[in-house]
């Protein structure tokens, strides 16, 4: 795992180094750079796969095509067997090098044939092109800046800051985006003149011409086959995906929870190891017991066997605000985003690669929206005039929990969702801030620069992508190209990385989505029960009370911590007086919102801690 950064066009050794030791924490082990007329490229690495001769900035034997690279190839091995049949004379042991002698075979379309996660930048003098690359799923973030003929990239948005006259104007429309979502979604970033590539994109530099293209996308294509063959290719795919995602030459690890995703990596790993495997939870004490999984993991730990340990988060540690903030470099609303930075740094104390779960949810079904898609349809049934004027006020009357119960507001967004038309429903269930509520909470000014942009078109462009009518696939789609890449996997790599973590994520690998995605939805999902096949495939594998666990999510008891110990940070940040002087918000309906959090009528913990994270951004980028 690595931090990559360069400049094509006009070069510029000086402020290559200045832009790649930004990227000094994802890569402790090493640097190296290379430049020419056009193009100066630079690396910082993490060393996990051959120590010795993995190098980067790489070369071919030629000299004329190099590479920078961030990431793993699992198949990297076998891709590499291929490659020699067909003439590739290899120096290093390392996937860095088959990228490079893909690239000299299949052109373009080596990325095709990369199983892993990766963004990289490879530069052919021949033809004078840079061909920038990432992940199908997006695990691997890449940014760039275009100004002039020059094109300025980096891993992170922090690399690409430095170039010679950027500017750092907001991007109103990306922060009307943020509100809804809690991040930016691709290509935009905060930064009018930052973007970022795609998942499953790669781009072409050619003499300040720029041209990119989509190369991967699911496919959702319902397949006729009984539940046990499923099973058979399921289980057979998560053990040679796994096995693949060990290969490390340091201590790995894995994240357990105590739920279904993490226990099935976990047992799944132990089938390929003879040294034992270290696991990680993360709990929050008595405060936070609904929240809380450590019992659960530490029970489920014992039964595998493995070498456990637990970590507390306390409240103090949303202190860690700034810190996260310059880790993303723009707003990122996602309050998980703390416990992964804390666990990750208790985990790099132990291993330097770890596994997580991340992907099961989106892949196997199990967020509870995927279940309300298929409940909307029968609830429809009912007469829409009576869901419209007699249940829905009635459900809308319920007060909702600040501490972490969160079905009654489910049942609030689930009511309100079915008066709309589905794809509408699913946009309003994902998304936080309303039209309303942002429109509501601009001031003149920022209202009138936002315009009439609509963050929600994103989704509807990615519901028209899904080309599917069942409403579980169409789910599901949306959130694999979205919610996964942007929300999920972000923080994942930002946190992880802050600690020079390499954290790999099977479930989200691309072989498995496909697989997934044959299979029909009934078969992953009911009304009432998530993962309906992964619980029957683990079966017998895993101890009965971790296949019946419902999922509790991985979040702090961050409505709590605002009503009580992070009530000053709240008054200090979002004080009627501060809001105005920091220029973009009314400060009248931000109280609202946080009286109504206070006195426990309404649940509010997204939409202020949003605020709250923009507010450090802006003092920290914009001041």
């Amino acid at each position: 795992m690595c931090g990559i950064a360069g400049i094509a066009g006009h070069p510029d050794p000086a402020l290559t180094k200045t832009m790649t030791r930004t990227l000094a924490h994802r890569g402790p082990d090493d640097e190296g750079f290379y430049n020419d007329a056009r193009v100066s490229l630079g690396h910082r690495r993490l060393s996990i796969i051959d120590h010795s001769t993995g190098h980067q900035p790489m070369s071919n034997a030629a000299g004329d095509v190099w590479i920078v690279f961030n990431g793993e190839i699992y198949n990297f091995r076998e891709l590499r067997r291929e490659l020699e049949g067909l003439g590739a004379v290899f120096r290093t042991k390392s996937d860095t090098e088959v990228i490079l002698a893909a690239y000299e075979k299949y052109g373009e379309a080596c990325v095709e044939r990369l199983q892993g996660m990766f963004a990289f930048a490879l530069w052919d003098a021949r033809s004078h092109t840079l061909l920038l690359a990432r992940d199908p799923v997006g695990v691997k973030p890449l940014y760039y800046a275009r100004l002039g003929e020059a094109l300025y990239f980096g891993s992170e948005i922090k690399a690409v800051l430095p170039a010679p006259g950027i500017s750092r104007t907001l991007d109103f429309e990306a922060l009307d985006e943020y509100l809804a979502f809690l991040y930016t979604a691709p290509p935009r970033t905060i930064f009018k003149q930052v973007r970022q590539l795609p998942p499953g994109t790669l781009a072409v530099w050619r003499d300040g011409a720029w041209a990119e293209r989509r190369y991967w996308r699911v496919r959702f294509h319902e397949e006729t086959a009984s539940v046990q063959d499923w099973i058979g290719e399921v289980l057979a795919c998560l053990d040679d995906v796994i096995e693949k995602y060990m290969i490390a030459d340091v201590p790995l690890g894995a994240f357990l929870s105590g739920g279904l995703d993490s226990a099935t990596i976990v047992q799944h790993m132990l089938r390929h190891t003879h040294a034992g495997v270290n696991t990680f939870t993360v709990g929050f004490g008595p405060e936070g017991r609904l929240y809380d999984e450590t019992n659960e993991a530490r029970e489920l730990a014992q039964r595998l066997g493995t070498t456990h340990r637990e970590l507390t988060v306390e409240a103090d540690a949303a202190q860690l605000l700034p810190v996260i903030v310059r880790h993303f470099d723009e707003p990122f609303g996602n309050p998980t985003a703390l416990l992964a930075y804390l666990i990750c740094e208790m985990v790099r104390r132990h291993v330097t690669v770890v596994l997580s779960g991340d992907g099961g949810d989106e892949n196997f079904g199990g967020y509870p929206r995927y279940a309300g898609a298929a409940m909307a349809e029968w609830y429809r049934r009912i007469p829409a005039f009576m869901r419209r004027w007699a249940i829905d006020p009635m459900i809308q009357f319920l007060p909702e929990s600040t501490r972490g119960f969160h079905a009654l507001r489910r049942l609030r967004e689930f009511s309100a969702g079915t008066l709309l038309d589905p794809v509408d429903m699913y946009a309003a269930w994902i998304s936080y801030y309303s039209r309303e509520q942002r429109r509501q909470i601009y001031t003149p000014e920022t209202r009138h620069a936002v315009g009439e942009y609509d963050p929600l078109a994103l989704i509807h462009r990615l519901a028209r992508e899904a080309e599917t009518d069942n409403p579980v696939a169409r789910a599901m789609y949306i959130d694999l190209h979205s919610f996964l890449p942007n929300n999920v996997l972000q923080y994942g790599d930002r946190m992880s990385m802050a600690h020079a973590l390499e954290t790999r994520v099977p479930l989200a690998d691309v072989r498995l989505i496909n697989l997934l995605a044959r299979i029909p939805s009934d078969h992953k999902i009911g009304v009432l029960h998530s993962k309906k096949l992964l619980r029957r495939a683990m079966a017998g594998r895993l101890p009965d009370n971790v296949l019946r666990r419902r999922k509790r999510g991985f979040n702090p008891p961050m409505g709590l911590w605002l009503n009580t110990h992070l009530r000053p940070i709240i008054d200090a940040y979002l004080s009627p007086e501060q809001v105005r002087k920091s220029g973009f918000f009314r400060p009248e309906p931000i109280q609202e919102m946080i009286l109504e959090h206070r006195a426990g009528r309404r649940d509010f913990t997204w939409h202020l801690w949003a605020i709250l994270v923009f507010e450090e951004w802006r003092r920290q980028y914009l001041e």
